[in-house]
């Protein structure tokens, strides 16, 4: 399992209220989705990682890109698929990756924003090579973690609905080395601030 139990359960259980929260758009998540989208050429289809409330895919969606849904949470499965959405449960460490819609073809990219963080630092290497495994060459990858040393445990909500979430924090070289040594060739790894001193690396990269 790629990624801490306690981590998928706290956000099965507020997997409608960490979407509403979730729902505005990041300046720098904008900015990655137009680079993305212009290095697929305004069309494909992607592999999503992490969709939780769908954000993303649905920007994605309007830029005329097909997204396959999928999370590690039941809870966002089951509030993607009340809304309408397809959407699979699927953790990129051990689940077969292949797209149910096209047998036998690779995808056009993989989006893997702010989820690949809850990955564990030995775990990352496999989860980023089985991902390539399943992009044609040339294929996009975005990914994004947040930087700093080592690992940590971040708390949140009250005594009615604890959150617990384990990250794994990132440097660039040792993150350039692990996409490298798992198959791809790394454009940009960008400096990204979200709420202030709460900085990601954003990986611009593509399939070797």
């Amino acid at each position: 399992m790629s990624t801490d139990r306690d981590t998928v359960h706290s956000y099965d259980a507020v997997a409608a209220q960490y979407a509403a929260e979730a729902a505005a758009m990041p300046e720098w998540v904008a900015t990655e989705i137009d680079a993305f989208v212009a290095g697929l050429g305004g069309s494909g289809r992607v592999l999503e990682i992490g969709s939780g409330g769908g954000r993303d895919a649905l920007e994605l969606e309007k830029r005329g890109i097909s997204v396959r849904r999928t999370d590690i949470s039941k809870g966002f499965i089951e509030l993607l698929r009340e809304s309408g959405f397809e959407a699979d449960l699927l953790d990129p460490l051990t689940d077969d990756l292949a797209d149910p819609q096209r047998p036998g073809m690779r995808y056009d990219g993989i989006w893997a924003c702010a989820c690949l963080i809850h990955v564990a630092r030995d775990d990352l290497g496999t989860v980023l090579r089985r991902l390539a495994e399943a992009t044609r060459a040339g294929g996009r990858l975005h990914a994004s973690v947040r930087e700093g040393d080592g690992e940590d445990v971040s708390t949140h909500g009250g005594a009615s609905a604890p959150r617990r979430y384990v990250e794994t924090y990132w440097r660039e070289p040792a993150l350039r080395s692990a996409l490298t040594d798992a198959g791809w060739i790394v454009s940009e790894i960008r400096r990204c601030v979200g709420k202030p001193n709460d900085w990601w690396l954003s990986v611009r990269a593509s399939r070797a």
